[in-house]
């Protein structure tokens, strides 16, 4: 749980790239249940993206909100431990929808940049030792390899490695899950499914 103070600042650093795992389950691009939840956003969990897409529009928290598959980070954080967590990417202004093509994007001072950004973010939102991160790409993957190589060795923290949310591979109950699974979450899908299909 952050103050109001501390909210505001987080809001003002970060929330033009970052967000929150709480929805408004009739409008997903609706960010303003974020504010009005203050007290259950923490950083126990922090789910970690490539980069944006494409550009955001000026609404801060919309990032991971109202896209075409953010709909099973929905589902995976609702009802469970997952709620409220942090979400961000680890590159930060760089739209790009390829991941592939984002390699050639990718300068010595643009990694260093947002290492350092990284760094202050996950101290800014109170990142301890016990919070786990949740790389959104599977090992191997563009995501997992830069994390690996340039962000995680500044932290100890347990990582899991899932995949994407995106991966067209993959059904919304098998990727929402076999996450649970990773975590030792013991819930119902159909039955969290439940909870939105009503706003539909």
């Amino acid at each position: 749980m952050y103050s109001k103070e501390k909210y505001n600042t987080l809001l003002s650093k970060y929330g033009c790239y970052s967000s929150w795992a709480i929805w408004n389950n009739k409008r997903e691009n609706d960010t303003s249940v974020i504010s009005n939840n203050l007290i259950n956003l923490h950083s126990n969990f922090v789910f970690l993206g490539l980069n944006i897409a494409k550009t955001l529009i000026d609404e801060k928290w919309i990032n991971f909100h109202g896209g075409k598959h953010d709909r099973k980070l929905k589902y995976a954080c609702s009802g469970n431990i997952l709620a409220g967590s942090y979400l961000t990417d680890i590159f930060k202004g760089v739209s790009e929808a390829k991941s592939s093509k984002m390699v050639d994007l990718l300068t010595p001072e643009i990694i260093e940049s947002n290492v350092n950004l990284f760094k202050q973010e996950m101290k800014d939102i109170g990142v301890d030792d016990n919070t786990v991160f949740i790389v959104c790409g599977v090992k191997g993957s563009i995501l997992a390899n830069n994390f690996d190589r340039y962000f995680k060795l500044n932290f100890n923290n347990t990582v899991i490695y899932h995949y994407h949310y995106s991966y067209y591979g993959i059904s919304d109950k098998k990727w929402v899950t076999s996450l649970w699974d990773k975590l030792d979450i013991n819930q119902d899908f159909v039955e969290t499914l439940k909870r939105f299909k009503k706003f539909d």
